[in-house]
């Protein structure tokens, strides 16, 4: 039989053990500031670009989207590990490379287009 102390012993280690296993947030997902963007259409061709910004938590917040025409798209944002959804007039859908690099793909529900997109911190 088991003693009290060992069975204590194995209930800290079991207890330490699942501990490990909790996510910790990450802070090479954090997309806040202004990044320059550029949006390729189904057909190859430029759609859209400029300067995105991103503002809030670093896992979910707003975007303010200003594009070439200086027309302003706003939005909501979500981080998930390394992916990124933007829901608003856009939806995009991407990975976060790296600190200074994300990658994905977007559709326009009004204008039925949608391609891919890559974005560089600013």
């Amino acid at each position: 039989m088991m003693n009290a102390r060992t069975l204590l012993i194995i209930l800290l280690m079991i207890s330490a053990l699942f501990a490990g296993c909790v996510p910790t947030p990450s802070t090479e997902t954090d997309i806040r500031g202004d990044w320059k963007y550029t949006m390729i259409d189904s057909g190859g061709n430029t759609y859209d670009m400029d300067v995105i910004t991103f503002d809030g938590k670093p896992e979910k917040g707003t975007y303010l989207e200003v594009n070439i025409y200086q027309v302003e798209y706003e939005g909501e944002f979500t981080v998930n590990g390394n992916n990124l959804t933007l829901s608003g007039e856009e939806t995009w859908q991407g990975i976060i490379v790296d600190a200074d690099t994300i990658n994905g793909t977007w559709s326009h529900e009004k204008e039925s287009s949608n391609g891919t997109f890559t974005a560089s911190r600013k």
